[in-house]
């Protein structure tokens, strides 16, 4: 077309055959679009009729003719910014052309042609922020770990290092007993480097320090989630319910043993019948004054322990809870140390073992259920620190009320709810770590004419990812805040401290699982295959959700506590502070309504320094 007012079709002609979605439809509205032209005579509008007639389309030579047209002119003219530009410079700026740009756009819209993008796409080497693929890195890493490290950095130094050695590249094999194996041997290497007994007393052979027990969990859950679990249970809740439930003697007699894994053991509460309910389980513990011993029995099929770490392979002994009876009474749940196994692996008389099987996950850590059969303990294996049997066969303990001292044993346990969520939150900062590093290699789409570009520059993909790496960053602080008050907790503040726990341990895991199936997709197949670990990591985390309490439970625990703290404050108050108290929440209602100060969410104030 040599007529400078018919060349402003060229770009939609172009456009419409070059894009195979168009429809018939758009075809039409084109057409249309060409008769209410007034400014056309009928011969032009014959011959702009035939570029765009479904039957008969431009050839191939064509096309790339009308492309080149339009390349020329945006590499001659860099300010165009949209179709109807490059019709104005083919129709050489013709008024009658111009003055149809409402018109125009109009139209463009109409065929859903989106001109920015497609003006991108018609630049040989499109300057965009896509295209800028080099990733520069804009901060210290080395600051950045000493201030997630903390205190800590140096046991979380020393842990990495065990588990660079050779010794701990992971286990392949499917075999469920080779796994269980290795896991096992893998915590006798951290017991030989006591890492095993850190937080245990420093005169029972311990390390003293809590604090550097939850950094090694947490810094082994970067390893192996079966290894974590298995080093939890015998370091942390085997260990840690002797610690916190017995006394000196018990102290003397067994944590030594325990933190070197000489003496594997179990924490036995969960029963097949009663998980969260513990005030429930069915295990008996009868007292015998006459040789002043427990019987320890399991009265029906569906009040044998389930799901018991350390059970099905390795425990010797276990922290069994249980209902005790004296003279036919019942004074509640208890704990007492009741041996499962011999020193040479045989399982003793009335002990009934059985083995869980194949799991979702944490093949590798021996999960098993235990019965027991009428078996004898001494008076000394009651775990007394809370409750003791007196001398003339008598109930005792320093707090007379059942329910209170039910729940002040079941808080002793608590740092259970701070290893946990710390383990699940390294599991989600390994899988974005992978689903990061991934995305910023490969490599999808790009402007036409230039390289492919990685996929962690589209938006989209940081929209995924970075938020979650954002919360992952809050998450870690908050359990960091969490672990302080733990461990500097003093009596008055357990309440706290224990709903704090409830509800960071269910936030952190539902965030571990979350974000772990994010990164799944984002990887695409390549996070479907077991060699990127992040299959492992989604099923290892799986009943993290569950475990060390079911996490819509927790919820309704922290939900209990925070109407009980708000019903408390409304206590104390006289009307004058209830008064105080109304005006000053209306007061901060209203301020939080201002939009200057809570909306203000554009680029530029985000990215204020």
């Amino acid at each position: 077309m040599k007529n400078p007012k018919l060349r402003a079709f060229i770009p939609l002609f172009y456009i419409v055959w070059s894009d195979d979605l168009l429809t018939q439809k758009e075809f039409l509205t084109l057409q249309e679009f060409i008769g209410s032209q007034n400014w056309l005579s009928e011969k032009e509008k014959e011959l702009l009729f035939s570029k765009v007639n479904v039957l008969a389309p431009p050839s191939r030579e064509q096309l790339v003719h009308w492309k080149s047209e339009i390349e020329k002119i945006i590499q001659d003219k860099p300010s165009v910014k949209c179709i109807f530009d490059i019709s104005i410079i083919l129709s050489e700026n013709d008024k009658t052309v111009v003055d149809l740009r409402p018109a125009f756009v109009e139209l463009e819209n109409d065929l859903g042609i989106l001109g920015e993008e497609v003006i991108g796409d018609f630049k040989k080497t499109a300057v965009i922020f896509t295209s800028n693929y080099k990733t520069v890195k804009r901060f210290d890493t080395e600051i950045l770990t000493q201030i997630l490290d903390g205190k800590e950095a140096a046991i979380i130094k020393k842990v990495k290092s065990v588990i660079s050695r050779p010794e701990f590249a992971y286990e392949t094999s499917t075999d469920t007993d080779v796994y269980r194996e290795k896991v096992y041997d893998w915590c006798k290497i951290l017991a030989e480097e006591n890492l095993g007994n850190m937080a245990y007393p420093k005169q029972y052979g311990g390390g003293g320090n809590l604090a550097d027990y939850f950094a090694i969990m947490e810094t082994l859950s970067y390893h192996d989630l079966s290894l974590v679990i298995k080093f939890g249970v015998q370091f942390g809740l085997w260990g840690m319910s002797i610690q916190s439930l017995g006394t000196e003697k018990h102290y003397i007699k067994y944590l030594k043993d325990i933190g070197s894994l000489k003496l594997t053991g179990c924490f036995a509460m969960t029963e097949t019948n009663h998980g969260s309910n513990v005030k429930g389980l069915e295990t008996m513990a009868t007292y015998n004054h006459d040789d002043q011993t427990f019987t320890i029995h399991t009265p029906n099929e569906n009040a044998q322990k389930e799901y018991i770490g350390n059970a099905a392979n390795h425990g010797q002994m276990a922290t069994v809870f249980a209902k005790l009876m004296i003279g036919g009474n019942d004074y509640g749940i208890n704990a007492f140390i009741v041996p499962l196994r011999a020193t040479n692996g045989n399982i003793l008389k009335g002990i009934t073992i059985g083995d869980c099987g194949l799991k979702m996950g944490l093949n590798g850590v021996d999960n098993g259920t235990i019965r027991f059969e009428k078996v004898v303990v001494p008076k000394e294996n009651m775990l007394d620190r809370f409750a003791s049997i007196n001398e003339s066969g008598e109930f005792e303990s320093p707090i007379p009320s059942d329910n209170r001292r039910f729940f002040t044993m079941l808080g002793t346990l608590v740092g259970g709810r701070i290893g946990i969520p710390r383990s699940a939150l390294a599991a989600a900062k390994s899988g974005l770590t992978i689903a990061i590093l991934y995305s910023d290699k490969r490599r999808q789409f790009g402007p036409e004419g230039g390289s492919e570009v990685p996929i962690l520059n589209y938006r989209m993909h940081q929209r995924r990812l970075i938020p979650l790496l954002a919360k992952t960053y809050a998450v870690h602080f908050a359990l960091q805040y969490l672990t302080n008050r733990f461990i500097n907790k003093n009596e008055c503040e357990m309440q706290e401290i224990e709903a704090l726990a409830a509800g960071m341990k269910a936030y952190s895991t539902w965030s571990t699982r979350d974000t772990l199936q994010e990164c799944r997709e984002a990887c695409g197949g390549k996070g479907y295959l077991s060699e990127n670990r992040i299959d492992a990591l989604k099923n290892d985390t799986e009943i993290y959700t569950t475990f060390e309490g079911d996490n819509t439970v927790l919820m309704q625990l922290v939900a209990k506590n925070r109407l009980s703290e708000f019903r408390k404050s409304f206590g104390e108050m006289d009307a004058m502070g209830i008064i105080n108290y109304v005006y000053e929440n209306t007061k901060t209602a209203i301020s939080e309504k201002n939009p200057i100060a809570t909306r203000k969410t554009d680029d530029e104030h985000l990215l204020d320094d």
